[in-house]
């Protein structure tokens, strides 16, 4: 059945090397013939899909759908929620340590309901809500009623001028070499899809490499110190083009799976890149796993910049804290028995494959 919600799209016509704006009539045929109830709009500059976003709420709209990458997706995320002043949220101490200040405000609206047509170069998110990336199987998904309420993350960090900053985002942010590679990736080629791009971008970041001198602290407890490869926060499962980085996380568990990736030399890297995308990278005894709504993170060096990934994205860089805010988001998804992962399976999976936790 369609037609169930009022529905605003957010179209970013260069996602996926273009191809969005190339598929745009079919895309448009598709979705008018299941919604009725549309209209959309094209972004025409960075963030300005968090803005269109803002105003289809404000003006009503019941559901926002997101036309294009992770990139696409985190800034119409953004726009379901009031910006944030990131002074009023965070904090940074003494010692470096970014620090809360303040729950952030709520979201917009709490019956809005966020949708997505994956079309970009990555697309990860897909991943997480088992979507295969087919456009029909998406309109299809608009067109129906089920949604699902997912836990929403928050970092507070530096942004490239130095100045704090605070963003949302609902699938994983990490800092370290996979800042590094996304750097690369979104600079590069990106024609041969998600897999090649970030692949390519990977082994151009090894070349000049060296693991971060980090302190972590999870909750109010565990920290942890150290050279270390990375840290990845994940509220989703998959990052870089289909990596099943954290093969443990749930979407709507109320906490973050946290890997984090220790003192792995970069020789050793392209042979653990296939075990990644399996999800068997964490059995490694340098890598643990751990659970918590709140990770700290920063450099006990500064030789270099640690460079911080965001939904595909990269902002900024350490230091950052990480915060969740459990269901916060109403995410439309396929029927239930259709989910690619249930909320209690990633949990049973992780406990068997990661070495340790919090």
């Amino acid at each position: 059945m369609a037609g169930h919600f009022s529905t605003f799209v957010v179209v970013n016509p260069t996602a996926g090397a273009g191809s969005v704006a190339r598929q745009w009539q079919l895309i448009d045929r598709l979705l008018r013939s299941t919604i009725p109830e549309l209209a959309y709009a094209f972004t025409e500059a960075p963030g300005h899909a968090t803005l269109l976003t803002r105003e289809a709420l404000r003006a009503g709209w019941e559901m926002v759908v997101s036309v294009g990458g992770d990139g696409t997706l985190n800034e119409v995320i953004n726009g379901f929620c009031e910006q944030s002043d990131p002074h009023s949220c965070y904090r940074i101490d003494e010692e470096g340590w970014i620090s809360r200040r303040a729950s952030a405000p709520p979201a917009l609206s709490s019956a809005a309901v966020l949708g997505m047509l994956p079309l970009g170069t990555g697309s990860d998110f897909r991943r997480s809500i088992g979507l295969s990336g087919s456009l029909r199987q998406g309109v299809e998904m608009l067109a129906g009623r089920e949604t699902r309420h997912v836990d929403l993350g928050q970092i507070g960090y530096l942004d490239h001028r130095g100045e704090l900053a605070t963003r949302f985002f609902v699938n994983i942010s990490s800092a370290g070499f996979s800042g590094r590679v996304v750097d690369f990736a979104n600079r590069g080629w990106k024609g041969g899809g998600g897999r090649l791009s970030f692949f390519l971008a990977s082994l151009r970041a090894l070349a000049s490499w060296s693991n971060l001198e980090m302190a972590v602290r999870l909750d109010d407890g565990v920290e942890i110190r150290g050279r270390m490869l990375g840290l990845i926060v994940a509220n989703g499962g998959y990052f870089g083009g289909g990596m099943w980085i954290a093969p443990g996380a749930s979407l709507d568990d109320g906490q973050f799976e946290v890997v984090v990736l220790g003192d792995l030399p970069r020789w050793q890297l392209p042979g653990l890149l296939p075990r990644i995308y399996r999800g068997t990278h964490v059995k490694d005894a340098r890598i643990s796993c751990h659970h918590a709504r709140q990770v700290s993170v920063r450099l006990t060096t500064a030789a270099v910049p640690g460079l911080i990934d965001l939904d595909g994205e990269q902002p900024g860089c350490l230091p950052a804290m990480w915060n969740l805010q459990p269901r916060e988001l109403r995410l439309k998804v396929r029927a239930s028995r259709e989910l690619g992962q249930s909320s209690s399976t990633p949990g049973r999976r992780a406990k068997e494959m990661c070495g340790s936790s919090s």
